[in-house]
């Protein structure tokens, strides 16, 4: 297998702010694996939270061409060689990963939801993510998140209750919230208890990823359903978890791939959790990709494309929420150019 490497800057329709910053511009890595006259394509969209970045990603995708041989189908060995060769890059693992599995669906003329047994099974409906910086900018693209029957909003600074009193006035959608750690113990037990009003359906990382005390004093003091994200990188950090949150929030760019993903899916079964798949800031291929596993779980937030002004591929819709896979071999997704 040949691997050729391509980089996009994706502009974003307007700047998505979390607790931890705003980003108006997020730089892609894409792998190309070449094979018996099929290309499969795979996204690496880094986040420097989990110290990768867009040059280790191109470095994780470059480097993988020494350890791929001639067998596509060896994915779990490749996967393996490349999370001890490239640690520091789940989303360059990632974005091989996609492409291995691309390129399988290709060879088997297949989609790769197909090859993984789920055809026929539900997808939960897709969250639209809400910014929380400007309420003036949500309230201006109010006829935009009126469509989604969905929204997750972002907290942990700015006028969060504003936004939220906006969203459940000019929307019949269902809310969820993320505080992306930005919250303390105290502030997160007394915003909860408060915020009935909202029918918030769950918080996301509250509070800080290492603070599991905190976690067991919002169990004891508050009825909220808690998912945990930044706290789950792999199935080694699930099973610490079970009684401490409801559920966790899978990202392929976080994990390094579809294989670690299923592992993850299968952990927090056995212990009890509910699922949801997430994403970065991701074009069309990398949300694709994810979508494939949607089957799986229980809740739904891939949305990283919705909020981009150039994506480079076309890929899975996301008619007010409802992802519809491609028939398509592979992902069923194309470069726009």
């Amino acid at each position: 297998m040949k691997v050729n490497l391509r980089t996009y800057d994706l502009q974003l329709e307007v700047p998505f702010a979390i607790a931890r910053g705003t980003t108006s511009v997020h730089r892609i890595c894409v792998a190309e694996l070449a094979w018996r006259g099929l290309t499969g394509y795979g996204e690496a969209s880094p986040s420097a939270y989990y110290g990768d970045s867009s040059e280790a990603a191109a470095a994780a995708i470059l480097g993988s061409e020494a350890l791929l041989g001639d067998d596509p189908t060896a994915i779990r060995r490749i996967s393996h060689e490349l999370r001890q060769r490239y640690p520091r890059s789940p989303s360059g693992r990632a974005a091989v990963s996609a492409a291995l599995y691309d390129l399988v669906g290709k060879m088997a003329g297949l989609p790769v939801y197909r090859l993984l047994g789920l055809a026929g099974k539900a997808i939960p409906i897709t969250s639209l993510t809400v910014g929380v910086d400007d309420v003036d900018l949500a309230r201006r693209r109010i006829h935009v998140l009126k469509d989604f029957p969905v929204l997750k909003v972002k907290v942990g600074f700015g006028e969060e209750e504003a936004l939220l009193d906006l969203l459940k006035s000019q929307t019949q959608a269902r809310l969820r919230v993320d505080a992306n750690e930005g919250w303390g113990v105290e502030e997160a037990i007394r915003k909860i208890n408060s915020w009935g009003r909202y029918s918030i359906e769950f918080f996301e990382q509250p509070l800080p990823r290492a603070d599991r005390d905190g976690y067991r004093c919002l169990r004891d003091s508050t009825q909220a359903a808690i998912f945990v994200d930044e706290a789950v990188a792999s199935s080694e950090d699930i099973l610490q978890w079970a009684g401490l949150a409801d559920g966790i929030n899978i990202k392929l760019m976080k994990c390094g791939g579809i294989d670690e993903a299923l592992s993850m899916i299968a952990v927090a079964r056995a212990a009890g959790l509910k699922v949801m798949l997430g994403c970065m800031v991701e074009s069309s291929l990398g949300i694709s990709a994810a979508a494939h596993l949607a089957p799986l779980v229980d809740f739904c937030d891939l949305d990283g494309n919705l909020l981009v002004a150039n994506d480079p591929f076309e890929g899975v819709k996301a008619a007010q929420g409802r992802l519809v896979l491609s028939d398509l071999p592979g992902f069923g997704t194309t470069p726009r150019t």
